[in-house]
């Protein structure tokens, strides 16, 4: 995995090295379009396939060589300080202060800080709308979190409180049809703005009705963000636009080039939430308005349908962007948005995979087949394989330790996928009260309210049948958690309400141990087993749900009666689809059956087969090779019991061809997709 998500890491760093034409990650690559402003580059997957990851490593990366900014558009923080002054805060005013500050920040120390004076004077002119004389302390605070982006800056809040009190002067003083916005904005140009940032300023004079009147369109810009609506949105596009000026500024004389040899890289993650794409969208419709500018802008979608990504140039993979932006005819520049797919990690082969956990367990500690499973569990998901990497990097520090508080801590030589998503890491103050694994990575994939319902309708196939397992008193319904599944670039699959195996595998788990009794799970899959009770014919989902709580007996009865009464081949699609069934609990019983042979019942044979195929579409179990012999041998013991032998016959092959590859025995949306992820390619 460290290789893989090194590779498309790298690949990353490269396409920005070609946008920005500067050094990133020990690499230079020769900027391209240098006449045209760059495209914005949206890279889309779902969560956990460590879009976020890679953003904060190309911030790293490029920080020091050229100005970059990074904004979370889902912070929760941006929300709770808009909350905390409605009237004079947006979402995107908090996003553009935030962005502002890290591009001050940012950049190769020679160059000083940038000068942001436009979009200084803008936020405070939208600001000022509600001061007045007596709110000196209000002021001055509001000053202070302004104070990153002035062109004069001072310590210890003293700049703040020295421009609060001139204000405050000001409003004593001030007479209708004087407003604290117009008032504001003359004593900060009259009083606070040195000259050459008063020059900066005069770019306000463009603003809609300013008639080239710098004063008065701050003034009509605060008075816009007040109206709301659609007034609103004008301001808070040229706020956005004030900003690319000011960085075009920075970048305008020849000493400002030489300083400053990169363009300006702006990362947006989780870019499907308002800001970001108000943000993306004012972009373009800024340079479809003629205008040129050399920011480089990153955002990171969930999904690949949100209305700013309609009429985007659509690429394969991020190798052939990255071919694209290197080659000399400058095709990628051509297109003012394009998007690049960041699907999970492709699947990895016994040379890959055997090798995943090697930082990790530098003694060979663990079970042999631990690194294939956990590949084959994650799916590739980078979120996911961090995670459990992380829990088994600790329990491996703490190999020699004594356990504290009496927690269960397995022995790294008999760890199991099951007994790790048991696992509790310890928190910051080493104790054992956090959540296990698994627990962490259902809050990290589907957080809230959201991953707890998931979990009740996780056995679930279709909406229908997750319908039957959810209260009508529930927060959401099973439409609402489709919604949810979908915004956040989750797939489908006609066969699985939850679609991701990973996050499947996640959500039973914590169902099944939601009680010590079990009961949770074992409620939800007899009230499905009794649903599907009633199709006729007999619907193998009943048997499904049934062997989920350990009732073999009916699926074995189903399984042996209609050996001959179906087509081999859907009798055999039939026995894999009731052996997909998820269980924690009897594993050395399941063990047993399959791996005795010699029956002379055809039941028993039915009963070995049943629990060959079980073990082998099971996530959590470590391969063997003796799992590929003993699947072998159930299909052919049973060739004279079907009405086709040929069909098991060739089954057998191919089923210890699967369980040696750990591809899976059976298709579905679920399965066809992972082996299909593009990866870097």
């Amino acid at each position: 995995m460290r290789d893989q998500l090194a590779a498309r890491s790298g690949l990353l760093a490269q396409l920005a090295s070609h946008l920005t034409g500067t050094e990133v990650d020990g690499r230079r690559h020769r900027p391209y379009c240098k006449a045209l402003p760059p495209p914005v580059v949206a890279v889309v997957g779902g969560r956990g396939t460590g879009k976020t990851h890679d953003a904060l490593r190309l911030r790293d990366l490029c920080g020091t060589v050229t100005p970059t900014a990074y904004l979370d558009c889902a912070d929760d923080t941006l929300r709770t300080a808009v909350a905390e002054s409605p009237r004079s805060r947006s979402l995107v005013t908090e996003a553009l202060l935030r962005l502002g500050g890290a591009f001050v920040r940012s950049g190769p120390p020679r160059a000083g800080a940038l000068p942001l004076t436009r979009l200084f004077t803008g936020l405070v002119a939208v600001a000022s709308g509600g001061w007045d004389a007596g709110q000196d302390e209000r002021i001055a605070a509001e000053l202070g979190r302004l104070e990153a982006l002035s062109p004069v800056r001072g310590t210890s809040g003293e700049a703040a409180r020295d421009r609060a009190a001139r204000l405050v002067a000001a409003y004593a003083v001030m007479r209708p049809p004087q407003t604290p916005t117009g008032v504001s904005v003359e004593v900060l140009l009259r009083d606070i703005l040195p000259r050459g940032a008063r020059r900066a300023a005069d770019w306000y004079g463009a603003y809609p009705g300013a008639q080239g009147d710098a004063a008065a369109g701050l003034t009509l810009l605060g008075a816009h963000f007040r109206h709301g609506g659609d007034q609103r949105v004008r301001a808070e596009y040229y706020l956005g636009q004030a900003l690319r000026a000011d960085l075009e500024e920075a970048y305008r004389t020849t000493g400002g080039w030489l300083l400053r040899t990169g363009r300006p890289l702006m990362l947006l993650d989780n870019a499907h939430e308002e800001p970001g794409e108000r943000l993306v969208r004012d972009c373009l419709t800024y340079r479809g308005r003629g205008h040129r500018d050399r920011v480089v802008v990153l955002a990171a979608f969930r999904r690949e349908d949100p209305p700013v990504l309609t009429g985007a140039y659509r690429l394969p993979s991020l190798t052939s962007a990255v071919g694209l932006a290197g080659g000399r005819t400058d095709q990628l520049c051509r297109h003012a948005m394009v998007v690049v797919p960041y699907p999970p990690l492709p699947p990895a082969g016994p040379e890959t995979s055997d090798g995943l956990l090697s930082h990790v367990d530098p003694d060979a500690m663990l079970p042999p087949g631990l690194p294939r499973a956990l590949y084959r569990f994650t799916g590739g998901r980078p979120l996911a394989m961090t995670r459990m990497t992380d829990a088994i990097a600790e329990l491996n520090s703490l190999a020699d330790a004594a356990p504290e508080d009496e927690a269960v801590r397995p022995a790294l030589p008999a760890l199991t996928l099951r007994s790790l998503l048991r696992y509790r890491p310890a928190t910051p103050h080493r104790t054992t009260t956090g959540p296990t694994v698994a627990g962490a990575l259902r809050d990290a994939l589907v957080p809230g309210e959201t991953g707890e319902l998931l979990t009740l309708v996780s056995p679930a196939a279709d909406a229908h049948a997750a319908g039957l397992l959810l209260s009508p008193a529930a927060a959401l319904t099973t439409t609402e958690l489709r919604h949810a599944l979908d915004a956040d670039g989750w797939p489908r699959c006609d066969e699985h309400f939850v679609a991701d195996h990973c996050l499947r595998i996640v959500l039973l788990h914590q169902l099944y141990h939601r009680e010590p009794d079990h009961a949770s799970w074992v409620r939800g899959h007899q009230r499905l087993a009794t649903h599907y009770a009633g199709a006729s014919p007999a619907s193998p989902h009943q048997y499904h749900h049934e062997l989920s709580i350990g009732l073999i007996r009916n699926a074995v009865a189903h399984l042996h009666g209609s050996l001959y009464l179906m087509n081999t081949a859907v009798w055999l699609d039939n026995l894999l689809h009731i052996a997909s069934a998820p269980v924690f609990a009897g594993i050395d019983e399941r063990r047993r059956l399959a791996f005795t042979g010699g029956h002379h019942e055809p039941e028993r044979r039915v009963a070995r087969l049943l629990n060959a195929a079980w073990l082998a579409q099971d996530r959590l179990e470590l391969p063997e090779a003796r799992l590929e012999a003993a699947a072998r041998g159930a299909l052919y013991a049973m060739r004279d019991d079907v009405a086709d032998g040929s069909v098991l016959t060739d089954a057998a092959e191919q089923w210890a061809e699967s369980i040696r590859s750990g591809r899976p025995l059976r298709e579905c949306a679920c399965t066809r997709r992972g082996r299909t992820n593009g990866g870097n390619e």
